[in-house]
């Protein structure tokens, strides 16, 4: 709730949505208000909406997970061989920006490039292609961090058994 307050302007110009899902909270940066087309340098301008984000990130533990989303429309250029290129790239940018100029830890923050394989709109049309091309800022709850490696099983849970392997038969 605090987060939609203080980012209350920037989801009525629907640069940014919040929604909550079973493994967080995922805050959507829309690509038209943080990264120019088939770029991955952050906007100056988007500095103050990710300051505000970085500063609520500050005062909760949670692991964050930066997930980069393309729509499918093929990229091919100097820079960028194809949209996982450059989806994993924009999340690496906001993992660097996050880091470097907000000052939040490394060791908290994961990045993720998805190409146009998760879309949350329709790539038929220009307006749902548009919504597909996005960060996710993901605040990653109990749930969501089992997916992720190096979480160690918590105390109530049953130890794993390997079992034996059985001999080849030729």
């Amino acid at each position: 709730a605090q987060l939609s307050d203080t980012l209350a302007k920037e989801i009525g110009e629907g640069k940014v949505s919040i929604n909550m899902e079973p493994r967080g909270l995922v805050v959507s940066l829309k690509e038209a208000a943080f990264f120019p087309p088939a770029g991955d340098r952050i906007e100056e301008s988007a500095y103050p909406i990710l300051q505000k984000i970085a500063a609520s990130a500050a005062r909760i533990p949670n692991k964050i997970l930066l997930e980069g989303h393309t729509d499918s429309t093929p990229i091919h250029n100097d820079r960028f061989r194809s949209n996982w290129d450059l989806s994993t790239a924009r999340s690496i940018a906001m993992l660097t920006l996050f880091g470097d100029r907000f000052s939040l830890p490394l060791s908290r923050m994961s990045v993720a490039g998805y190409a146009d394989t998760v879309p949350v709109s329709d790539n038929a049309t220009a307006e749902g292609r548009q919504k597909n091309r996005r960060v996710d800022v993901v605040f990653l709850n109990e749930f969501g961090l089992r997916s992720q490696p190096g979480k160690a099983p918590p105390p109530s849970a049953p130890k794993a058994t390997v079992a034996k392997p059985s001999p080849l038969v030729p």
